[in-house]
């Protein structure tokens, strides 16, 4: 169990150093950008072709998730980190 919250803040260590990169940032105002075309699309999209709305909506859905997965992580190593800190305290 020790080894697995280990593993897990460690990890959650590594996506907050990554968040906080030059490349991490623009990795995420990419995937902003990304939302507001996508987005923009949706605007002038014929509302008859279902197809094209599916495509943009899965565009916005996956450069969304790139960022929730990203905050997952240091979320997971955070809580994982409390938790084997309050572990060695008892």
């Amino acid at each position: 169990m020790n080894e697995e919250l280990i593993a897990a803040a460690e990890l959650g260590e590594q996506a907050k150093k990554f968040l906080e990169s030059d490349l991490g940032q623009c990795l995420i105002g990419i995937s902003k950008q990304e939302i507001e075309l996508a987005r923009e699309k949706l605007d002038s999209v014929d509302p008859e072709d279902a197809k094209k709305i599916r495509d943009i909506q899965n565009d916005i859905k996956v450069a969304k998730y790139f960022e929730q997965w990203l905050v997952e992580l240091l979320s997971k190593g955070e809580n994982a980190l409390q938790i084997f800190i309050q572990q060695r305290e008892s």
